[in-house]
């Protein structure tokens, strides 16, 4: 696929109130996107338009939930009713929930399906006859590090993750050949206000897996698959392509230090008192791309890089010598 004009399309953000979703919408109308925004928190989308409106872009807000159907038809209906199309479909809600997974209240898991998988599929489902009508379209799903993966704690954000992956697979090889076109973006952990919203089953706050990036990292590939769609991108190398080469070819390392210490290295020193977050209800912290997880150091990235290629190399040299014996073994 080419790379495409993006000034004057106009794309539907959701999960735009923080984030990756406020991030990807102030990138997008960088390069002359016009934008329909929308998440729960009228007041934190209203900061962003004003935002975008002051760097002369243009920026519809239509706030709505989009584990709500009526909600999604009406965003989708709002923004072409305001622009006349749709082009671009950037889904981003997301939210998640600590705690071990048979400790978690099973509410929390199918809310967090409804939120990170269906909700991107009611968005799809939403935009589609549209897209088909005028016979071009692009669905660009944010996704995570965590669709290929996993991590303690996090059993029900990334099931969700992995399913809406397999869902949006299927949907690109569906719409071959229609001019509508499926990306997705494997993002790392960022340091972004979903830390802060949250729910845990401990007394501790939670932060991501380390190491943690930008928003603006995530933000910028948004950009990338949006000029050039029919992609799946993978952003960063440390927490990217880096992890996916070692969990084909030396799983092990991977799941020894999460399975060691994964659930140590996501939980702060600051006592928080917080079972139920964001997941129902919007909190009114939290607004704009950062959250109080600062980004990783630059140097500390390349020393985790340092130490997980020789941890690699490492096991690599291993499974060769046991191999090498297997073969002397059998002859």
């Amino acid at each position: 696929m080419g790379r495409e004009e993006l000034r004057g399309k106009v794309a539907i953000v959701t999960g735009a109130s923080s984030g990756v979703g406020w991030q990807s919408a102030v990138r997008l109308a960088e390069q002359g996107v016009r934008l329909c925004v929308t998440a729960r928190r009228l007041e934190a989308l209203e900061n962003l338009q004003a935002q975008v409106l002051r760097q002369g872009g243009e920026c519809l807000v239509a706030p709505g939930d989009v584990t709500v159907q009526q909600d999604v038809d009406r965003v989708v209906r709002a923004c072409i009713e305001f622009y006349g199309r749709v082009d671009l479909l950037v889904n981003v809600a997301a939210v998640q929930s600590y705690g071990f997974f048979d400790d978690l209240p099973w509410e929390h898991l199918e809310r967090t399906f409804d939120v990170n998988c269906f909700g991107y599929m009611r968005f799809a489902r939403a935009v589609l006859p549209h897209f088909r009508a005028q016979r071009s379209g692009h669905v660009l799903n944010v996704q995570s590090m965590l669709s290929k993966g996993g991590a303690p704690l996090l059993a029900s954000y990334a099931a969700s993750k992995h399913a809406t992956l397999g869902w949006a697979e299927c949907l690109e090889l569906e719409l071959r050949g229609t001019g509508i076109h499926v990306s997705n973006v494997l993002v790392p952990s960022v340091a972004t206000p979903m830390f802060d919203h949250a729910p845990t089953q401990f007394h501790l706050a939670p932060m991501p897996v380390p190491p943690t990036y930008e928003p603006d990292v995530a933000a910028r590939a948004v950009v990338r698959c949006a000029r050039r769609p029919g992609r799946t991108v993978v952003p960063v190398f440390l927490q990217g392509r880096l992890i996916l080469w070692m969990d084909r070819w030396v799983p092990r390392v991977g799941k020894w230090l999460l399975g060691n210490f994964g659930v140590r290295m996501q939980m702060r020193e600051k006592p928080v008192e917080r079972t139920e977050g964001n997941l129902f209800h919007p909190v009114r912290q939290g607004v704009g791309p950062h959250g109080s997880v600062p980004p990783t150091p630059r140097w500390k990235r390349f020393t985790a890089t340092a130490g997980l290629v020789a941890l690699a190399g490492g096991a690599l040299s291993g499974v060769a010598l046991g191999a090498r014996g297997l073969a002397r073994a059998v002859r």
